[in-house]
């Protein structure tokens, strides 16, 4: 930062030789001109007459040495200055709309806006001051104001809004070069540049955190779309690719959501309420109930896939849903599975009884034909009769 600083100074002196002659010419018809001469250093010291005049209750002469660029730092600065580009028509006024915006963070973090600045200070100063000059520096005074709120925006964390504010600024720059700033808008662009390429560093950090995937995908865009502005084919091109095929993952989980929704709901309406209780479930579907309890298996575990694919993708309100979704089709797979339960033990005592009968006769029979047959095999074998002698 020292060695920025010592480039910059160096830049202002050149710069100040360089226009002393035009600004002494014009001093003899402008004295308003030949006071402003008097700004030895950009941000450095107060232009004369101003020594004891404070900027929106803050001291200028306090200002020359701040160099935090915190964001409370950077929301003092907002409070400290905030510069209404349309308003300034002198160049007296231009002068103190630059002076405003002295040691921003935003300037020091990207010293070609510095210079910039630092240039239109000098210029305001030299000649006098035409309608082209007017327009030329109204131009240069919204690009600084511009990008001093992107670089806010993106200190703050709005990220969005910060890349909104580049382009925004970005579009400023083609009215500045139509106004004849080439040379200020070649050194804008430099560093918008880079501000672009940041931009799409924090997305991508932002992209590998902890939202959900549709957030994930859009910071993936938005950082492609950061360093395609930025003119970094290859990063825009990586992560274009990326984000498409998150995206295309993401499209396939949900249609299986929401196809694991839909199964769940035609379910839901083919059993109906009587599904609540195993009594009812048999009372209203009889047998029709295993067939119940088959579709409740497919579809709670269709329902439970789809909790966990929602989960994955970090998305909360979707992934309530179809927690609700997959707690009830538990309950009524339970309830079924009571209800077929039931039934099977139903049926079982119902086929007991004529059972045990049919197998005693059966067993009877088998017994009878057994004896039968033992009958058939062992002859009746005479009797012996023996008569008494008398002995």
């Amino acid at each position: 930062m020292d060695g920025t600083r010592a480039v910059l100074k160096t830049l202002i002196a050149v710069s100040l030789v360089v226009s002393t002659g035009g600004a002494a010419t014009a001093a003899a018809g402008t004295p308003a001109a030949a006071a402003s001469d008097a700004e030895p250093t950009a941000g450095v010291g107060p232009v004369a007459g101003d020594a004891a005049v404070a900027v929106n209750g803050v001291d200028p002469t306090l200002e020359a040495g701040r160099t935090d660029s915190s964001p409370e730092a950077l929301r003092g600065d907002a409070v400290r200055a905030v510069v209404d580009v349309d308003e300034p028509q002198t160049s007296d006024e231009f002068l103190a709309a630059f002076r405003e915006l002295s040691e921003r963070a935003s300037l020091e973090d990207y010293s070609e806006f510095e210079v910039m600045r630092t240039q239109a200070i000098v210029a305001v100063q030299a000649g006098t001051f035409e309608q082209a000059d007017r327009e030329r520096m109204r131009a240069v005074l919204r690009t600084l104001v511009e990008f001093d709120g992107a670089y806010r925006a993106a200190e703050e964390g709005e990220l969005s809004e910060s890349l909104q504010a580049a382009q925004s600024t970005r579009e400023t720059l083609s009215a500045l070069e139509s106004a004849g700033g080439t040379q200020y808008s070649s050194l804008a662009a430099v560093a918008l540049d880079r501000f672009f390429g940041s931009l799409g560093e924090r997305f991508e950090e932002r992209s590998r955190g902890d939202g959900s995937t549709p957030e994930r995908i859009a910071a993936l865009r938005k950082a492609g779309e950061a360093y395609r502005l930025g003119g970094s084919s290859e990063r825009f091109a990586d992560v274009s690719v990326r984000a498409e095929q998150l995206a295309t993952a993401y499209e396939r989980d949900r249609e299986r959501m929401n196809e694991s929704l839909a199964n769940a709901q035609r379910f839901f309406d083919r059993c109906g309420a009587a599904c609540a209780g195993p009594v009812s479930a048999v009372a209203t579907h009889r047998a029709d109930v295993f067939g119940l309890y088959s579709t409740a298996r497919t579809a709670s575990a269709e329902s439970s896939e789809a909790v966990r694919i929602a989960r994955s993708h970090s998305l909360g309100e979707r992934r309530a849903q179809l927690e609700a979704v997959a707690a009830e089709s538990a309950s009524v797979l339970l309830s079924l599975a009571i209800a077929a339960g039931v039934l099977l033990f139903a049926y079982a005592v119902l086929l007991a009884v004529p059972t045990v009968v049919i197998a005693g006769r059966i067993s009877q029979w088998a017994r009878d034909r057994e004896a039968a047959s033992v009958g058939k095999i062992l002859t009746a074998m005479p009797a012996e009769v023996r008569v008494d002698d008398g002995e």
